[in-house]
C-alpha cells in the first residue's frame, strides 16, 4: 500500500494503526452518547420525568450544544494540530460521563449531557480529517469503513454492555470510595465513563500527518471564511444531496439507537436488560458487516466505471430500509429483530460512503469543516425530528408510551424515504461537481 504520508510504495502498517485507534476513539465516543437509551426506566422512575423531558435529554440538550461548538472547533481541526484536540475531548467527554452517573437532579444530569456534547463535537472532524490524509481516495471509502465500525462497538457496548451490567447488578446499591452509594444505573456511567480515559495513551502515539490534497501534493494554507464559503456555495448542490439523503439515513439510525430498547420493552414486554442485550448484540454483529460490505460494494460499482457508485449504494440502501423499519415496528418479536439486524446492516453501509464522497469534493484544508456540515445538519434533526418526535408522539399525540411502535412507524420510514430521493435523486449532482474538486486540488 502507499502511504499518503511518507510517499512510500511498500506495505506500511503504521496507517492501520492510526485507523484502528480512531475506530476506538468512535467506539468510546458514541458508547459514552448511547449510553444513555439503555436506561430510559430508571432515569425516568428515580427523577420522575416523562418521554418528551427524557427526549430533550438524549435529543436536545446533547444535540444543541454538539451544533454550537462543532463547526468553530471543525474550523480548528483544519487549522491546527487534530491529534491533540482528540486528546483532550476525550478527556471532557469521559469526564461528562462519570458526572452523568453522579447527577443528583434533572438539571445536573442536563449540565453533564451539554459537558458530553461539547467533548465529542470535534472527534468525527478530527478523525475524518486525519484518514483522509493517511489514506489516499483509492483507500479511503476502506479506511473510512473500518473507522465507522466504531460506532456499531460503541452502540454494541452501550446496549450490550450497559444491558449485561444493568441485569448483573439488579436492584443492587453499589458504595464506590469517593463517590458514595450509587444505584446500578449510576454505576454503567461510572465505569463505562472511567474506561474511557484509555484512549490517551493509545492516541499519544498517533503522528499529526501531514495535509496533502488528493493529488499528492502538500495542501496550502489554511482556507479564510470567505474562500470556504466559495467552496461551498459552487458545490452545494452535490454537498446538499449528500448530506441530507446520508443525514436522513443517520438521523433515522440515532432514532432507532434512542428508542429500541424501549420499543422492545413496551411492546413485547422485555426486560431492560434483556432488551439491550439482544439487541447490542445484533448491533454489534451487523454493523460493522454493513460498513465493510458497503466499501466493497462501491469499490466494484466504481470499477465499472460508476463515478457516483457511493450514491448507488446508499440510496438502494436507503430504499430497503423503509421496508425494514416497518418490520422492527411489528407485533411479533422475530420479525422486530429481523427489521433491527438489517437495519444495522443498512445504515452501516452507508456511513463511510458519505465521509468519502465529502472529501472528494473539497479540498483537503476544508475536510474537517465539511464533515462538521454534516454532523451540523444531522444533529440538528437528530434534535427535532428524531427522539425528541418519538416522545412527542407517545405523549402528545397517541397519548399513550404504549403506543411506541406507531410512532416509531411514523418517523422512520418518512427519514428514509427522504434519504432514497436525495441519493438516488442527486447523482448526477455528484458526477458533474467532481471534475471542479480534481480541477481544484489537482
Amino acid at each position: 500500500m502507499k502511504s499518503s504520508v511518507s510517499g512510500s510504495t511498500r506495505f506500511d502498517a503504521y496507517p492501520w494503526y492510526v485507523c484502528f485507534v480512531m475506530m476506538l476513539t468512535y467506539a468510546f465516543n458514541y458508547m459514552d452518547r448511547a449510553l444513555l437509551s439503555t436506561v430510559v426506566g430508571p432515569i425516568e422512575l428515580e427523577f420522575g420525568i416523562s418521554d418528551t423531558t427524557f427526549g430533550l435529554l438524549q435529543g436536545a440538550a446533547f444535540g444543541v450544544f454538539y451544533c454550537l461548538f462543532l463547526f468553530p472547533l471543525a474550523r480548528l481541526a483544519d487549522r491546527g494540530n487534530r491529534r491533540n484536540l482528540l486528546m483532550i475531548a476525550a478527556l471532557v467527554w469521559c469526564s461528562a460521563t462519570v458526572f452523568c452517573g453522579l447527577a443528583r437532579t434533572v438539571p445536573e444530569l442536563f449540565a453533564a449531557r451539554i459537558m458530553t456534547a461539547v467533548g465529542e463535537a470535534i472527534v468525527f472532524p478530527c478523525a475524518v480529517s486525519i484518514l483522509s490524509d493517511y489514506f489516499e481516495p483509492r483507500r479511503r471509502v476502506r479506511a473510512i469503513s473500518i473507522y465507522s465500525i466504531g460506532a456499531y462497538f460503541g452502540a454494541a457496548l452501550a446496549l450490550g454492555g450497559g444491558g449485561f451490567l444493568l441485569k448483573l447488578l439488579g436492584t443492587t446499591v453499589v458504595s464506590l470510595p469517593a463517590l458514595g452509594e450509587l444505584t446500578p444505573w449510576r454505576v454503567v456511567f461510572v465505569v463505562v465513563g472511567g474506561l474511557g480515559y484509555t484512549l490517551i495513551p493509545l492516541l499519544l502515539f498517533v503522528k499529526e500527518p501531514m495535509r496533502r490534497n488528493d493529488s499528492g501534493e502538500v495542501a496550502g494554507a489554511p482556507y479564510t471564511s470567505q474562500q470556504v464559503w466559495e467552496v461551498f456555495k459552487r458545490q452545494r448542490y452535490a454537498i446538499g444531496a449528500a448530506i441530507i439523503g446520508f443525514g436522513s439515513m443517520s438521523v433515522a439510525g440515532q432514532t432507532i439507537q434512542s428508542w429500541a430498547p424501549t420499543l422492545f420493552v413496551r411492546t413485547h414486554d422485555w426486560a431492560p436488560g434483556n432488551a439491550a442485550i439482544w439487541l447490542g448484540v445484533l448491533t454489534l454483529a451487523m454493523g460493522p458487516i454493513g460498513a465493510i460490505s458497503g466499501g466493497l460494494m462501491n469499490d466494484a460499482i466504481a470499477r465499472r466505471g460508476a463515478k457516483d457508485a457511493k450514491f448507488v449504494v446508499g440510496g438502494w440502501a436507503a430504499a430497503i430500509s423503509v421496508l425494514a423499519s416497518v418490520a422492527l415496528t411489528l407485533q411479533w418479536a422475530g420479525v422486530a429483530l429481523v427489521g433491527a439486524a438489517l437495519l444495522n446492516f443498512l445504515i452501516g453501509s452507508g456511513f463511510s460512503l458519505c465521509q468519502a464522497a465529502l472529501a472528494e469534493l473539497v479540498p483537503n484544508r476544508m475536510r474537517a469543516q465539511t464533515t462538521a456540515l454534516y454532523s451540523l445538519t444531522t444533529m440538528l434533526f437528530a434534535s427535532t425530528v428524531g427522539p425528541l418526535m418519538i416522545g412527542v408522539l407517545n405523549d402528545h399525540v397517541f397519548m399513550d408510551p404504549s403506543k411506541i411502535a406507531l410512532s416509531m412507524r411514523i418517523v422512520l420510514p418518512v427519514s428514509f424515504a427522504i434519504a432514497t430521493l436525495a441519493l438516488l435523486g442527486g447523482r448526477g449532482m455528484f458526477r458533474r461537481a467532481l471534475p471542479q474538486a480534481t480541477a481544484r486540488t489537482a
